[in-house]
């Protein structure tokens, strides 16, 4: 149990444009490979499935930067009453220096048993795209299942229907996770549009936390049709825990030429 608290305090969060999903993506889930959507979470609840983190008691802080010029931050809080949620903000630099995006993020949620629990996250994203000041609110769902060696999850993205300037749609997705000793996890994850069975996107992640205070992550996701199109990514990072402050670092690697790795490095701090 206390391992499983200390990874509630490891959580850090940045994005990649690479993911069509969502306005932003948590470091862990690049880690290991978009796989986390039916997965015990942190921090990265807020920008992930808003169910993720009440689970747990903790007031948590945290702040990522990803190279070269975006960066995230967040607080959670679901340790001084039933209700449990987190805000959190990001700035996020595109490939093309006008493609500057900015968003804040609330979440809400709470535990309807001893294993379900459910929350939403309200959220503005805003930036310039053709030129002009452009910006939408919207807002996602989640629920999850939390058993004794496997956790499961549904988040719907963009209820409102999203914005077509942000590369925003309504999607669905659905996830496992299950873990051995408290110390090994796999997890994997299938994203939709809505309405349509098919998956476009799969992602599969792998987790050790080590006794001393460490986890080691690995991940790969893929997206299906012509590997020019909709291209595959392996990932990796790992996090050096204590109950107070922890650090982490994640990497992403492309499997396109036109692409470079995408570095990670961020500090979170357990109140």
């Amino acid at each position: 149990m206390k391992i499983r608290k200390l990874v509630c305090f490891a959580s850090l969060a940045l994005s990649s444009w690479g993911w069509a999903y969502s306005d932003f993506v948590p470091l862990k889930e690049r880690a290991q490979g978009h796989s986390l959507t039916g997965a015990l979470q942190g921090n990265e609840s807020v920008y992930s499935n808003p169910a993720g983190t009440l689970f747990s008691e903790a007031y948590t802080v945290d702040g990522t930067f990803a190279f070269p010029k975006s960066f995230s931050a967040s607080i959670v809080d679901t340790r001084t009453n039933s209700v449990g949620g987190g805000v959190g903000y990001f700035k996020e630099q595109g490939v093309d220096p006008s493609l500057m995006t900015q968003g804040l993020r609330l979440t809400l949620g709470s535990r309807i048993n001893q294993n379900l629990a459910v929350g939403i996250a309200g959220k503005a994203v805003w930036g310039v795209r053709s030129g002009n000041e452009m910006s939408f609110k919207d807002a996602d769902a989640g629920l999850l299942w939390n058993g004794d060696f496997a956790s499961l999850g549904m988040v719907i993205r963009n209820l409102g229907g999203g914005n077509a300037n942000f590369k925003q749609e309504r999607e669905t997705s659905l996830g496992a996770r299950i873990g051995y000793s408290q110390s090994i996890y796999i997890s994997g994850s299938a994203h939709s549009k809505f309405g349509k069975v098919s998956p476009y996107e799969y992602g599969f992640g792998f987790e050790y936390i080590s006794p001393w205070h460490f986890s080691l992550m690995a991940g790969y996701r893929f997206q299906v049709g012509a590997p020019d199109q909709n291209p595959s990514y392996w990932s990796t990072g790992i996090s050096f825990l204590s109950p107070r402050l922890s650090a982490h670092y994640a990497v992403e690697f492309p499997q396109l030429n036109n692409e470079e790795a995408n570095h990670l490095l961020g500090l979170s701090m357990a109140f």
